[in-house]
């Protein structure tokens, strides 16, 4: 996989969920930015311009779901994807009415996925790896 131009931006409150994502998408070969919520990964949003935006919904000062219209609104070919605690299935039909690529579940047993999720988003926006 030969993604090195690609960057994502992790938006996470979670420390330790935050620095593990980062750890493996570095090691997948992204460029990756990481903030602690919503307020700062806009601000880290609009400094870096990632490809691909990775937040947790359920975040203090400003949630997920602000980040999404935010992002969208700022730049909506930009794919975000949802990863949420939250198995409720309305939080996820809610984030993707407001423009998100797809929807995650924690705990990410397999951050493989993750990588697909991505994979995928960035396919949709021209930026995807051939294979």
């Amino acid at each position: 996989m030969n993604n090195n131009a690609c960057s994502v931006l992790i938006i996470d409150d979670d420390r330790d969920i935050l620095m593990t994502l980062t750890a493996y998408l570095e090691d997948s070969g992204y460029v990756v930015y990481g903030a602690f919520d919503g307020e700062e990964g806009l601000k880290v949003f609009a400094q870096k311009k990632p490809d691909i935006v990775v937040t947790d919904l359920r975040m203090p000062r400003l949630d997920g779901f602000g980040v999404v219209a935010a992002i969208k609104a700022r730049n909506p070919a930009t794919e975000v994807i949802a990863v949420t605690g939250t198995a409720e299935r309305h939080a996820s039909e809610q984030i993707q009415s407001l423009g998100a690529f797809c929807c995650l579940y924690k705990p990410l047993h397999d951050l493989q996925d993750l990588v697909a999720a991505i994979e995928k988003a960035l396919h949709k926006t021209g930026k995807g790896v051939s294979q």
